[in-house]
């Protein structure tokens, strides 16, 4: 029963994840295919480059609700069954691969054939829905690179890479006796995961972030020959 629940959510994470948001805003609202112009990508910053920031924002809203709803449904109805797993006889939460399952459906849409956004937007939900501390800090970090420099490439690329940098510090403060983390620790340690979980959530993260930065080869290439676009 929980087996064939938990394809269930990963169907449903996979299929919300697919959801063109950006593409199906632009032709509701203004009646504009924003692949036709841009960067032609179905993502949230075409979108509000293509749409304008009031009408494009709701697509970076419902990109981040992408990877995080399944992830919230499961944590808020307490269905601790469909994500925790027993390993060696420990627990192991593994709720963070549905976040990802979501973030593929976004860059591999099966509505659009298969040609999707970036991963920036849904990855961002998908850490606020597990750690939102950790997600709030990336945002801060993403929003202080976009404003220092006007690439939103340069800024989804600086966030993912503290995505990695503070997942492994986790693993540090995790594994660590050093009295200066035991705050820290007692926040990660509250859920009862042990290691295993966090290093599993830190491979997830290496995945997304390379992920991101395969997806956006494209736009360093433009950044070192000076022809990337700014905001």
């Amino acid at each position: 029963m929980h087996i064939a629940a938990m394809v269930f959510f990963f169907l449903l994470s996979y299929a919300l994840g697919s959801v063109p948001s950006g593409l199906w805003i632009g032709k509701i609202v203004k009646n504009v295919d924003i692949r036709e112009f841009g960067s032609k990508n179905t993502g949230a910053t075409n979108a509000i480059r293509v749409l304008g920031f009031k009408v494009g924002i709701f697509a970076f809203v419902f990109d981040a609700l992408k990877g995080a709803l399944v992830m919230l449904i499961l944590l808020w109805f307490n269905l601790d069954s469909y994500h925790v797993i027993m390993i060696n006889g420990s627990p192991v939460d593994i709720i963070a691969l549905y976040g990802m399952v979501a973030v593929l459906g976004h860059v591999f849409p099966l509505y659009i054939n298969f040609k999707g956004g970036k991963a920036v937007a849904t990855s961002a939900g998908m850490i606020l829905a597990i750690e939102p501390v950790l997600g709030i800090t990336i945002l801060l970090i993403f929003l202080l690179m976009f404003k220092k420099t006007r690439y939103v490439s340069l800024a989804s690329t600086t966030a993912a890479m503290s995505v990695l940098v503070l997942y492994a510090l986790r693993i540090l403060i995790m594994t660590t006796d050093l009295g200066v983390f035991d705050f820290l620790k007692w926040y990660y340690m509250k859920k009862g995961w042990g290691r295993t979980t966090y290093t599993l959530e830190f491979l997830i993260e290496v995945f997304l972030a390379s992920l991101i930065f395969y997806r956006h080869r494209q736009n360093y290439k433009r950044l070192r020959e000076g022809t990337e676009h700014q905001f």
